[in-house]
C-alpha cells in the first residue's frame, strides 16, 4: 500500500522487523526499521530513485537504491529478505552500509 508523503516521495514500508543477534543497537525487543521508498524527480537537479533502507540506530545502516525505472528489482529484494534480518544477508543482496542522515546516507568507511 502506497502512502504519500509529498507530491513525489511515495513510502511502501515503514516498519520494525525482527533481527538476528549481530546488529550493534536495536529499536524495541530487538528489531530494526525497514523502510521502502521511491521518488519520482520532477526538479531540475534531481535524480529519482526506489530504495530500502533498514537500520536500528539514527546514523547508521544498509541502503539498497536503485533508479526508479528499477524499482521492480528493488521491491524483489526487499521480497528476499529473510527474518530475523541480518546484515550478512544484507550485504549478499547488494545492500551498501551506510553513516550519516538517513535522507542522505554515505558509503561507510
Amino acid at each position: 500500500m502506497y502512502g504519500r508523503k509529498s507530491p513525489r516521495d511515495f513510502v511502501q514500508l515503514d516498519e520494525l522487523w525482527e533481527a538476528d543477534s549481530q546488529w550493534p543497537s536495536y529499536f524495541i525487543a530487538d528489531k530494526v526499521w525497514v523502510y521502502a521508498d521511491e521518488y519520482r524527480a520532477e526538479l531540475t537537479g534531481d535524480e529519482d530513485y526506489s530504495r530500502i533502507l533498514v537500520h536500528a540506530s539514527s546514523d547508521e545502516g544498509w541502503q539498497f537504491r536503485r533508479p526508479l525505472a528499477q524499482k521492480q528489482q528493488v521491491a524483489a529484494v526487499l521480497d528476499a529478505i529473510d527474518r530475523p534480518v541480518s546484515q550478512q544477508q544484507l550485504a549478499m543482496l547488494g545492500f551498501s552500509h551506510w553513516q550519516g542522515d538517513y535522507n542522505f546516507p554515505t558509503p561507510a568507511g
